[in-house]
């Protein structure tokens, strides 16, 4: 099953902590809402790969997609979709990722192809 979510891909930026109270930064939690409110209730998956297509910067030529070879971390990006599932993401036992810049007909997206058998 491949699930495109039409927004930009964001980071899991560190908690911020305030006394003993630990907490992510309000456009993050925005952020949050708003993908989790767009991502169809799923089974448990085995395998997800997740491509996330960063809007393409105005100096680049116009052209196909381009690897992101920037920040933010792939590893942050993969955090952020594991944090929108309603499931416990340790019982996904196969995953990938990569990040582009979007092709200059495209807008920025998180594309995750999921299956819930064994790859």
């Amino acid at each position: 099953m491949v699930i495109v979510l039409p927004i930009e891909p964001k980071a899991t930026p560190r908690p911020r902590v305030a006394g003993k109270r630990a907490y992510y930064p309000k456009s993050y939690v925005d952020w949050k809402r708003r993908a989790k409110a767009l991502l169809p209730s799923l089974n448990v998956p085995k395998s997800v790969h997740v491509t996330f297509i960063f809007p393409r910067p105005k100096r680049m030529k116009k052209g196909e997609r381009i690897e992101h070879d920037k920040r933010p971390d792939l590893d942050n990006l993969i955090k952020s979709v594991f944090d929108l599932f309603d499931f416990d993401d340790g019982k996904i036992t196969n995953f990938g990722a990569a990040k582009y810049y979007a092709a200059s007909h495209e807008d920025a997206k998180i594309i995750i192809v999921w299956r819930e058998d064994v790859v």
